[in-house]
């Protein structure tokens, strides 16, 4: 569970978060949605401590562990697909290469992991960092538009994964200027707007 409370910051004189006041349990399946510049990639860069707040505080009931797409996709670009993964994996030493080709099988980019970054579409980057941030098995993904560039075969792969991944009562925050309500399982919709909160909406399990 993370509790955020009455947390705001300010950069340049600009207050990018203003008194945001959150509780988000285990199993929640969240979109944060708003226009470009409304605070929600800021709030995600806060929750996995890539920025801290000047006021307020965000706490969690135990330690979690995190997997993290925050604005464009960033790997060595003269290195290979694996070679990135490995790299990356190679930090926390959680999973092994057969893990890693896994997913890579899981998301089409298997035949394609002995490329160079660089010869990658940013649909093949995109997905390449959906495999980096889920591969470790986090108990919190804070995806910050997950879905740009991917096409729709590979979209709707992604869109079970996110859901399977809910089902094992992981924390999913998604981060996105559209609604994919009628594509992903959330039960919750948060909406920002200059900063703040807008509305925080429940939704109800299918039946």
């Amino acid at each position: 569970m993370l509790k955020i409370n009455n947390v705001s910051k300010v950069i340049r004189k600009k207050e990018v978060l203003t008194d945001i006041t959150l509780e988000i349990n285990d199993g929640d399946y969240v979109l944060i949605k708003g226009h470009n510049g409304c605070g929600k990639t800021m709030l995600l860069r806060m929750l996995c401590g890539l920025i801290h707040a000047d006021s307020g505080e965000i706490s969690e009931d135990r330690e979690h562990s995190y997997g993290v797409i925050i604005e464009n996709p960033s790997f060595l670009p003269g290195e290979s697909a694996i070679y990135n993964l490995k790299y990356l994996a190679s930090i926390n030493k959680k999973v092994n290469e057969e893990k890693i080709e896994y997913y890579l099988k899981k998301l089409n980019l298997y035949d394609v992991r002995h490329k160079k970054v660089r010869t990658f579409s940013l649909g093949m980057k995109q997905r390449l960092a959906i495999v980096q941030a889920i591969m470790e098995g986090p108990d919190i993904l804070l995806l910050d538009e997950p879905f740009n560039a991917i096409d729709d075969e590979n979209l709707d792969i992604i869109y079970k994964m996110l859901d399977e991944y809910k089902e094992k009562g992981k924390i999913i925050v998604i981060a996105s200027h559209g609604d994919y309500r009628e594509k992903c399982g959330f039960n919750r919709i948060i909406s920002m707007n200059s900063g703040r909160i807008t509305a925080d909406e429940k939704i109800a399990a299918a039946v």
